[in-house]
């Protein structure tokens, strides 16, 4: 008996289903995807969005060319696009900067995401070494708005956009969260008339997934909302003493050559300036460094000089010892002579 009512039950919330989607279709102003295929509680409830007709997004659809221009018009005004933009740009006065941008993006009913910024060292170099990098969210509607007012206070090197159209996903899931919605009134009206333990169990069981399926869908449905409402933007941001020119016109050589001299000319006067200043910041290394190659000279020549004087030492006496060996030898020879003289002859 309770596997029969239990059967029944089953039955009866699969009939009603199908016939909820069935009937939907052939109800003016719904979702047609709700008859596409029969509800699944093991299936997944993102299916493909590619099957779903454009014309779902009017209530007054009617068939024939009347039916195409409502759904081209409706397709074009209830799409689901996020925008995002990304800028790159340079500015000669940088806290000035972002003091203004900051001021800009509220203004527009926008916030700052996410910031962070390299404010580098005056001594560095006369090439500042400010930068920073803003993720800001603007609403969608102003974004244009915002790039041509960041142009108006930056120079804008680069600049790109993107746009995702989210339309099919975003009605599929509507749909589907109405089938769910729709199901777990159902389920409810069911639990209410169930009589058994069983009955209440597996009516339970499957309300608990509707459930989780339900707030999981509207979940992912806010994140998109916010996205769609909300355009990421980009923005880089480099500080820098002469912009850099974007858009140019062709030049002559010999313009080309005169810009190129001044130019030159222009960057040796900034390298003098710069090393000065650096001269003068870093002058007490020098003459620490001066110092201790003073020192290092002075006894380097002190031992230079105690072995010359070492060294003429040796020679002289070297020079000493060869006069009196000499001295020796000649006397050593006198002598011999000497004997030989004084020596008889053997035939007197």
């Amino acid at each position: 008996m309770k596997n029969r009512k239990f059967i029944l039950l089953t039955t009866v919330v699969i009939i009603t289903v199908l016939l909820s989607g069935c009937g939907s279709s052939n109800t003016s102003g719904s979702y047609k995807s709700e008859a596409r295929a029969s509800y699944d509680s093991g299936d997944s409830y993102f299916n493909s969005p590619e099957s779903y007709d454009m014309a779902m997004y009017d209530d007054n659809t009617t068939t024939g060319s009347g039916a195409s221009m409502t759904t081209e018009n409706a397709t074009t005004s209830n799409r689901k696009l996020i925008r995002n933009a990304s800028l790159s740009v340079e500015t000669k006065e940088f806290d000035e900067l972002l003091v203004s941008l900051d001021a800009r993006i509220k203004g527009m009913g926008g916030y700052i995401e996410n910031m962070s910024g390299n404010y580098g060292s005056r001594y560095s170099s006369y090439r500042s070494s400010k930068s920073a990098y803003i993720t800001a969210r603007i609403p969608s509607a102003r974004l244009d708005e915002f790039i041509n007012s960041v142009g108006e206070t930056a120079n804008i090197t680069s600049k790109s956009e993107s746009v995702t159209d989210i339309t099919l996903e975003y009605v599929d899931m509507e749909s589907h969260k109405k089938m769910l919605k729709e199901e777990q009134d159902r389920l409810l009206e069911f639990l209410d008339q169930a009589e058994t333990i069983e009955d209440i169990i597996t009516i339970e069981d499957r309300l608990t997934n509707v459930k989780y399926q339900l707030e999981s869908m509207e979940s992912q449905l806010r994140t998109y909302d916010n996205k769609i409402d909300y355009s990421t933007v980009n923005i880089d941001i480099q500080e820098v003493i002469d912009y850099t020119v974007v858009v140019e016109e062709e030049k002559t050589p010999v313009e080309r050559m005169k810009e190129g001299f001044a130019e030159s000319i222009r960057n040796v006067g900034i390298g003098l300036r710069e090393f000065g200043i650096w001269f003068v910041i870093n002058l007490p290394y020098i003459i620490l460094i001066a110092a201790i190659a003073a020192v290092a000279l002075i006894i380097i020549r002190a031992v230079g000089k105690r072995n010359k004087r070492k060294r003429e030492a040796k020679r002289e006496e070297k020079a000493k010892r060869h006069t009196e060996a000499a001295a020796r030898g000649e006397s050593a020879q006198e002598n011999k002579a000497e004997v030989y003289v004084s020596k008889p002859d053997k035939n007197s």
